[in-house]
């Protein structure tokens, strides 16, 4: 990932600064502070090949309900959304432009799952995954999904044409797969996934419309990392990708801990 700089738009001095030093203690990402839309604007084209993401303060002098998140998004720098109060209709909203996430201002300490978030999505632009399922329809909406958190994508409309793309590209870090597909099932594909690739190694992840209880336990048994029903939210979804790429991290580490002790 060669992109490193972090823009920062809070029209609050104090708060930047706040968020900044959080940011520069924790973190190694450059750091670029704007104070309103048009100074976010300024930097954000004079910087915008260095830029991975952008956190952004809701409401701004120039920019009181949200413009300056649609201007990131014009420019495809990926936002996360930063607010003193959030409610139902205005989270649907900004999920619905495709934010990477939301989180809410609060004290210093409030600030850590934020940073978190931004070190998690800064990690997934070097994350392959693998979407597999036999509607094409279906493909498109994980793939734009996985778009949003950043994640490079591949598709495949079966298990057999999944186990030939892995074996062509192993830096494949997550599979999501569906269950009800011709010729290999989803639950058929984690078998032989497992044969080859540990479940710290490879993540998968189950889908499907039918109901979770027996087949969320048969894609678990056989190795899958998690499962999820469709319908499901763009939100939770979000989440139990990272959730599951963070736990891969983990265990990497580990393993090199342990190989290097």
């Amino acid at each position: 990932m060669d992109k490193n700089t972090l823009l920062i738009v809070e029209d609050s001095p104090i708060q930047s600064k706040i968020i900044c030093q959080r940011f520069e203690s924790m973190t190694r990402f450059s750091l670029l502070a704007a104070h309103s839309l048009a100074e976010a604007e300024q930097l954000a084209e004079e910087n915008r090949n260095d830029l991975f993401a952008a956190v952004v303060d809701l409401n701004l002098p120039d920019a009181p309900d949200g413009e300056t998140v649609d201007m990131c998004l014009a420019m495809d720098i990926p936002c996360v959304v930063l607010a003193a109060s959030f409610d139902e209709a205005l989270r649907k909203r900004f999920l619905e432009k495709k934010v990477v996430d939301y989180f809410l201002k609060g004290s210093i300490d409030d600030l850590e799952p934020l940073i978190a978030g931004v070190e998690r999505l800064h990690r997934n632009y070097s994350v392959k995954a693998l979407v597999v399922d036999d509607s094409g329809t279906q493909r498109g909406v994980v793939k734009r999904m996985l778009a949003v958190q950043c994640i490079g994508c591949l598709e495949a409309g079966d298990g057999r044409e999944a186990l030939d793309i892995l074996e062509k590209n192993a830096d494949i870090r997550l599979i999501i797969t569906d269950f009800n597909m011709p010729r290999m099932d989803g639950i058929e594909l984690v078998q032989e996934v497992r044969k080859n690739y540990r479940i710290s190694q490879l993540a998968v992840i189950g889908l499907s419309s039918v109901g979770s209880g027996p087949l969320t336990a048969q894609f678990l048994k056989n190795g899958a990392n998690d499962f999820l029903t469709k319908p499901f939210e763009a939100e939770e979804f979000y989440w139990r990708v990272n959730q599951t790429l963070n736990i891969l991290d983990v265990m990497r580490e580990l393993r090199e801990l342990r190989k290097n002790g």
